[in-house]
């Protein structure tokens, strides 16, 4: 045999195994990746296990959620991917009233990919929520409500989510922690899940920091939201028409907030840089999130403020139970963020420097990521 046709022979059967254990993978509940983080192959095996269910019970709206949710997250590693639209269209045909379908319907048509209307679907959907609710379900329609600027219908269901106990218990305190340390009546912006969602649970659900604003960068892009906004803030958009996703349309909303609120003004650490790169040189970090000032202050002050006054920490000393990536990533965190305290400590209060060490550790190792890891973060701490 041929060397290049003995290749072709090893890949068939190299395949073929491939497909095998596919096919022998046990299906498994998709989570949200800030719940718990896989490999693309991960979500690859899923859906096929999923379709297969999904193929043999076509009434299965578990079966088709799993089975959309799959091919969904194969799309954050491989954008190209249209697995996902090619889902919906199936599950058009097999279940095209349910609940389901108008949820993954909205999903896919608000991704940038194109199915229809997303609007109609959810509120075809919130016709027929589940009475027993899912993350999936409480994460999705409280984000939607908030950018339609519908605090009616979005409130209660942010007090139901937080109800729920489906929420991390790990995130919901970081966000405590970064509201605690604001100014009364600041403005808080950031742009992802983990960042603005339990900002919501925690004002609707706990009644705590009701006067903050949570301002969700996405959503700038959406013209009812950026109506709510204004109305909220008492400021007129400086954009009057479409588009209003750009980036400079969604700067310069910002610019107005700053130019009206200043110093109120809040972005959270975990905001990439290019949102916030334009008043880099005004923003000062005290503590979990960066504020801004036209005048040099000493922030390192109010820094030790929070850590000392306001931010309740201990709860990284002991972890009950098993937390979302998220949430352990954030615990992580406050090493990145509090470990320029431990020299001024070291040097004027070691007993303070001693509960801040031990604090920043134990929020490091007491999650499962990995060792390398670990190792990073603690790095960071030896180094002061």
């Amino acid at each position: 045999m041929k060397m290049n046709q003995k290749r072709v022979v090893m890949s068939v059967i190299a395949l073929a195994f491939a497909i095998g254990a596919m096919a022998q993978t046990k299906a498994v509940k998709i989570e949200s990746p800030i719940v718990s983080e896989k490999d693309f192959m991960w979500y690859v095996e899923q859906k096929e296990a999923w379709k297969d269910i999904a193929t043999k019970s076509p009434q299965d709206e578990t079966a088709w959620l799993n089975y959309y949710n799959a091919a969904r997250y194969m799309a954050w590693y491989q954008q190209e991917d249209s697995t996902a639209k090619q889902v919906v269209r199936e599950m058009e045909t097999a279940i095209p009233d349910s609940y389901t379908f108008n949820y993954c319907a909205y999903r896919e048509s608000v991704s940038g990919k194109g199915y229809g209307d997303p609007k109609n679907y959810a509120e075809a959907a919130l016709t027929k929520l589940p009475n027993e609710m899912q993350f999936f379900d409480y994460d999705n329609w409280v984000c939607y409500l908030a950018m339609q600027g519908d605090e009616a219908r979005m409130r209660p269901l942010a007090k139901r989510y937080f109800d729920s106990g489906i929420y991390s218990e790990t995130v919901l305190r970081y966000s405590y922690n970064e509201l605690a340390g604001m100014d009364e009546d600041g403005i808080y912006i950031a742009n992802g899940d983990a960042a603005i969602i339990p900002k919501w649970l925690i004002q609707e659900g706990m009644g705590k920091h009701k006067d903050k604003t949570i301002v969700c960068m996405p959503f700038l892009a959406v013209k009812e939201y950026r109506d709510w906004l204004c109305r909220k803030l008492d400021i007129v958009d400086p954009i009057h028409e479409e588009p209003y996703w750009t980036d400079e349309s969604c700067r310069a909303l910002l610019q107005t907030i700053i130019d009206r609120y200043g110093s109120k003004v809040y972005f959270s650490t975990t905001t990439p840089a290019s949102i916030s790169d334009p008043w880099k040189q005004n923003l000062y970090n005290e503590g979990l999130l960066l504020k801004y000032s036209k005048k040099p202050y000493d922030n390192l002050a109010i820094k030790r403020r929070n850590v000392e006054e306001r931010y309740m920490l201990e709860y990284l000393l002991v972890s009950f139970r098993p937390e979302w990536t998220a949430g352990q990533r954030l615990s992580a965190n406050y090493a990145v963020l509090l470990a320029d305290l431990l020299p001024y400590y070291a040097k004027h209060d070691q007993k303070r420097y001693d509960w801040l060490m031990r604090l920043l550790v134990c929020g490091i190792m007491n999650t499962s990521l990995s060792e390398e890891k670990k190792q990073e973060f603690m790095n960071l701490l030896m180094e002061k």
